[in-house]
């Protein structure tokens, strides 16, 4: 896969994430895909079925504005993204209530892709900073 394929692959990725929609997300994920949410209790989930609702449980605590890449690096089979996510903590998120405030943080996401799929995505979230902003006083 070329770098604008992978590029293209990952923009439908994120737009789908930043449009709730479960489907659509699915559907750039391989059917065997492994997902990791580095510190999420339920670990590497291979299930479809869990994988989807780990992110309608993500959809219920956060509500993204919007994502903006910071730096992008790829190989042959994979690539790494850097970013930082802006949004709203609508509902209880890290096991804190997010009250609606704002929040934002970085955000790193490597990903392997086999047959034009995402089949290994790694999520790694600066919860420190999360953790700052929906504990600090109001």
């Amino acid at each position: 896969m070329t770098r604008e394929e992978m590029d293209e692959l990952f923009e439908r990725h994120c737009a789908a994430e930043a449009a709730n929609d479960v489907e659509a997300i699915m559907d750039t994920l391989a059917a065997d895909v492994e997902h990791d949410a580095v510190g999420d209790p339920q670990g590497t989930l291979r299930d479809p079925a869990a994988i989807a609702q780990r992110y309608r449980d993500l959809f219920d605590a956060i509500s993204e504005d919007k994502m903006e890449t910071v730096h992008r690096y790829y190989g042959e089979d994979f690539f790494v993204d850097e970013s930082h996510w802006y949004g709203r903590a609508t509902g209880t998120f890290l096991g804190i209530p997010g009250g609606n405030r704002p929040i934002d943080f970085r955000i790193l996401h490597v990903c392997e892709i086999r047959d034009d799929k995402i089949s290994r995505e790694n999520v790694w979230l600066d919860t420190a900073a999360i953790v700052q902003q929906l504990t600090a006083p109001v």
